[in-house]
Parts: structure tokens; C-alpha cells; sequence
């Protein structure tokens, strides 16, 4: 495998994610009230059933609704609570590449320079918006990292359960350092445009909140509200009975 090499004594500051609170807070809020509301519906409300209107005549339902919440919750527990210290909490973009950190600041992926790869399409750098991934789209690049294959991969700058509100700001600054150490790939012009970075000073040209982040609030709240309602039809229903 080739080895790239770059120059390291050019003097290149890291840039870190920045965490929205507010965002990340109400993000926290709606995934794990969301859960506790499928708990309490799929786990605690076939067992109050089979409590109230007996076993013979809940079972079946019971099962089936077990069966549905072991899919769901047995996932979930694995990956955000079993495997919660691999989960990066922080991101760094320096001279080497992207870091990404964990809770403890240990490293658990990085993208680096070096290992970057010329692509076979129009531009090396480019952006690419597939299905489900939103309205932000991402960046694609070619990497062979060592003892591995080439391949593309997507560039994700978000975080588990946070709101990084500088993403655009980590994207022009990985880009403005392709530009520096690898001066021979080519950056595809649109992906400067689609993050609003300035190609003379690598710079975002903040406008505000953007759509994305709109809708992203705006979906956040309609949430909660329904996991509220939820939770007070709940409670009248339990008066009720």
C-alpha cells in the first residue's frame, strides 16, 4: 500500500464540535421519553392487562407485544447503554484528519489524510445527499486506511444523542485541510457551496439558523408534545378505571 506523506510543520489549528445544549437536551428528552413510553405500552401494559382482566384473556396479546419489544428494546439497550463508552462524544478536525472521541478521550474513529484516495468520479471531495440521511447532505471521499481496501465513505460530522451546531464549520475546516496536505485531490466546488464555505478564507458565511435546523426544532417539539399527551391520556385513563 502507498504511504502519503504530508507536512507536518505547516501550522494548521484544530477545530472542535461545538454541542448545542438546548438542542441536545430536548434530542435526550424525546429518544429516551419515547422509550420509556414503549416500555410502559409494550412491556408494563400487558402485564397490567393480564393483572386486571386475566391471564387466559391477555396472553396472546402479551406475547405479541413482548415479542415486539424485545426487536426494539434489546438493540437498543446493546448499543446505547451496553457499548455507551465507544460512542463518540466529540470531534476534532486537525492537521491529521477527523477525530472522533469518546467519553474517556480515547479515539474511536479517525479519518486522516494520509489514507485518503484520488476517486474514479469527476472530483475526489464531492457531496451526496442518499435516502434518509436528511436535508444536510454529506461528504464523500475515498480512504484506504492501513491494512485495508480502498472504499468510499460518507463523512457524518453528527453525534449520538447531541446537536453539534458548527458541522458546516467542521466541514470547511476538513476541506481547507485536504486543500493544504493533499493538494492533489480536487474538491468538488458544490460541496464548498452546500456548507457555505468561502474558498479564499475557508470560512462559513453564517445566515442564521438554517432550514435544516428548523425543522429539526420544529420536529423536536411536535414530539414531545405528543409524548405529553401520551403520558397525560395515561394517567386520566388510570383514574378511569
Amino acid at each position: 500500500m502507498n504511504i502519503t506523506k504530508i507536512n507536518t510543520e505547516v501550522i494548521f489549528p484544530g477545530v472542535e464540535s461545538k454541542i448545542s445544549k438546548f438542542g441536545t437536551f430536548m434530542l435526550q428528552i424525546t429518544f429516551w421519553g419515547i422509550l420509556v413510553l414503549f416500555f410502559c405500552l409494550f412491556v408494563v401494559g400487558p402485564a397490567y392487562g393480564i393483572y386486571k382482566r386475566g391471564f387466559q384473556t391477555m396472553l396472546s396479546t402479551a406475547l405479541i407485544c413482548w415479542i415486539i419489544s424485545l426487536f426494539v428494546l434489546i438493540p437498543v439497550t446493546r448499543q446505547y447503554i451496553i457499548k455507551r463508552k465507544s460512542i463518540a462524544r466529540r470531534i476534532v478536525v486537525d492537521s491529521t484528519g477527523i477525530l472522533f472521541y469518546n467519553s474517556k478521550n480515547e479515539i474511536t474513529e479517525k479519518i486522516l489524510y494520509t489514507a485518503l484516495r484520488p476517486s474514479k468520479q469527476n472530483f475526489d471531495v464531492y457531496t451526496i445527499s442518499p435516502i434518509g440521511s436528511g436535508i444536510v447532505p454529506l461528504l464523500e471521499i475515498t480512504i484506504q486506511p492501513e491494512k485495508k481496501n480502498e472504499s468510499t465513505q460518507r463523512i457524518d460530522m453528527n453525534l449520538p444523542f447531541r446537536i453539534v451546531k458548527n458541522k458546516p464549520s467542521l466541514y470547511a475546516h476538513f476541506m481547507h485541510g485536504i486543500s493544504v496536505f493533499r493538494p492533489d485531490l480536487r474538491i468538488d466546488p458544490s460541496a464548498l457551496k452546500s456548507f457555505s464555505v468561502n474558498s479564499d478564507t475557508w470560512k462559513v458565511d453564517h445566515k442564521g439558523v438554517s432550514l435544516a435546523g428548523w425543522l429539526l426544532i420544529l420536529m423536536v417539539l411536535l414530539i414531545t408534545c405528543v409524548i405529553i399527551g401520551f403520558v397525560i391520556l395515561l394517567a386520566e385513563t388510570k383514574k378511569m378505571i
